[in-house]
């Protein structure tokens, strides 16, 4: 299964850089996903539309069973590859990549976290309903 979408999110950039280069409150980003239900895996491959003349941000995230404990445990696995595209001064691009890492670093640590929230929920939800059916059954 393979799904596109156009993400618009609201952006917590300083006021400097939306001062400097004219932007708004609003970001967008492409996202491609790839679901493959054979081996459990999910694929997220994401890049900004949003200042993608200023910077390039490619991100790859991957969901799978962990090899250990497929059963209990997922792989999560994140890349992300963030480049300045501004010419000219070196020491400006390198403090524009510096910045935007450390911003996706804090990003990214939330957005784990948010989503090992939801899969525990899940976990518990789907355990729910297999101990209702199990005593169903049972009746």
């Amino acid at each position: 299964l393979r799904t596109e979408r156009l993400i618009a999110c609201q952006q917590s950039a300083p006021k400097w850089v939306t001062a400097v280069l004219g932007g708004n409150v609003v970001s967008y980003v492409y996202e491609t996903s790839y679901v493959d239900p054979v081996s459990k895996k999910v694929t997220m491959c994401s890049t900004n539309l949003t200042y993608s003349n200023v910077l390039s941000v490619r991100e790859t995230v991957v969901y799978q069973p962990h090899q250990k404990s497929p059963e209990s445990r997922t792989e999560f696995k994140q890349n992300a590859e963030i480049m300045a595209l501004c010419g000219g001064w070196q020491k400006v691009k390198n403090g524009i990549e510096d910045f935007s890492m450390e911003r996706f670093g804090q990003n990214a640590k939330k957005g784990r976290e948010g989503f090992e929230a939801v899969l525990e929920m899940s976990r518990r939800v789907f355990r729910e309903q297999k101990e209702e059916q199990r005593g169903q059954q049972a009746v």
